[in-house]
């Protein structure tokens, strides 16, 4: 081999490289932008259920307050018939 044909696949190999790695570049600028979109709908989602199990608990508190006040007359009422 002699330096001319070297140095052809010197610059052969350089742009090859070159190419790749811009290709690589946008790959990962493609990903960045798909983890973006993911992590804004999951971020959603997570809201979401957030606001409901938060809407269950206050419902659910509300049911046993209600059942608590209504027990509480039951044994009034159970304390009359009983006297």
């Amino acid at each position: 081999m002699n330096d001319d044909t070297i140095q052809d696949l010197k610059q052969f190999i350089a742009a090859t490289v070159v190419q790749q790695t811009t290709d690589l570049q946008n790959d990962i600028s493609g990903i960045r932008s798909d983890i973006k979109i993911l992590d804004s709908k999951l971020s959603s989602k997570i809201d979401d259920l957030s606001h409901s199990v938060a809407s269950a608990l206050d419902t659910t508190d509300e049911v046993a307050d209600i059942q608590l006040k209504n027990h509480e007359k039951r044994i009034v009422r159970l304390e009359h018939k009983i006297a």
